[in-house]
């Protein structure tokens, strides 16, 4: 298939059975533009690969492995076949969950759920991966079973203000870190971050101007933040139509016509929501039943005609059709593979 017919992804997931069936690695994914899926043969990259990120500037793919001792590794590909570029390293910090290539490819910067921290690592053939700098995160909120301490869930580049923005569910916190100092210095004060209301949790985030909106896993809402101002605006709920089930919101991605969509693990669905960037709104939309368990990602194709959510639970992906500006309006097909957890677009 060639690339204006389709959009490759590549399918990370858990290899150690603790939701869904134990994967035997990642996988690739093509998805054609009539919705038609094929799925490639699993590869092994090592154990728990829960989180991939393709670098725009290099192509190299990196991963985070999602273990007590946290680890990444960086590869290139080779058709459906990849291959080692840098060697493993270490993140120092217990299960990463998220990370993300700077706009040159050569760092990457991993969020480490349990280890409070984020950790830069260099993308370079045959260097080690150990991480270079660290930033450490303390902090607490109102859930004490969830919100305990610091859990740093996602690392975004904000490349028009020169930061890297980090949603920190057990804080209640966006942490925001300068790039300027990079490589030689990744330093964190605190005195930037943006709070947001108490027991929101917030996990995901994406960057819409000088506005961002986070999906907060916690109490089941939506923040649109002002970037420019370093201030939470508002919050709106994505859905009351379930009963809560502690699961809440999971990925989040922006369409180029306004939607924001948003995994809501509650209610095993798709959710919508148009984003009014002059009034600083969000409205839910539309709801799409993924008929699967567990939204865990989802991404969507480069012609935005489908959005794809990673069900972790039911070992399926689902594939929902989009209307001309991003609204779910339909399952177009599931594809079955196991325990998917993360879905990164080349």
């Amino acid at each position: 298939m060639s690339e204006s017919t389709s959009t490759r992804f590549w399918v990370g997931a858990s290899t150690v059975g603790a939701l869904g069936t134990a994967a035997r690695g990642i996988r690739s994914l093509d998805l054609a533009a009539d919705g038609t899926a094929t799925l490639g043969d699993p590869v092994d990259v090592g154990p728990n690969p829960m989180f991939l990120a393709v670098s725009p500037a290099t192509g190299v793919l990196g991963i985070v492995h999602e273990l007590a001792d946290g680890l990444v590794s960086t590869w290139t590909f080779e058709g459906d076949a990849v291959t080692p570029f840098g060697l493993v390293g270490s993140t120092g910090a217990a299960d990463p969950c998220h990370l993300a290539f700077d706009e040159a490819g050569g760092l990457i910067f991993a969020a480490n759920y349990s280890g409070a921290r984020v950790s830069v690592h260099h993308a370079a053939p045959d260097v080690p991966a150990d991480a270079a700098l660290t930033a450490d995160f303390t902090g607490a909120g109102p859930n004490h079973e969830r919100q305990e301490s610091s859990h740093p869930h996602q690392a975004v580049v904000d490349s028009a203000r020169d930061q890297l923005l980090v949603p920190d569910l057990g804080s209640d916190r966006v942490r925001v870190l300068a790039l300027d100092a990079l490589p030689e210095a990744f330093d964190h004060d605190g005195s930037r971050d943006i709070v947001v209301h108490a027991g929101a949790g917030p996990r995901h985030l994406v960057i819409a101007g000088d506005l961002a909106i986070t999906a907060n896993e916690l109490d089941r809402t939506a923040s649109v933040i002002d970037l420019a101002e370093g201030r939470e605006i508002a919050w709106f709920p994505i859905g009351d139509d379930v009963e809560p089930r502690g699961l809440g919101c999971s990925a989040i991605r922006l369409t180029r016509g306004g939607i924001v969509l948003i995994g809501d693990r509650d209610a095993d669905a798709l959710r919508g929501l148009r984003l009014d960037v002059e009034a600083r709104t969000l409205e839910l939309v539309a709801t799409v039943a993924t008929g699967g368990r567990h939204p865990r990602d989802l991404e969507l194709t480069h012609d935005e005609r489908f959005a794809l959510v990673a069900d972790q639970g039911s070992d399926s992906i689902a594939v929902i059709a989009l209307d001309p500006i991003g609204i779910p309006t339909r399952v177009a097909g599931v594809v079955e593979t196991p325990a998917p957890a993360c879905l990164a677009r080349v």
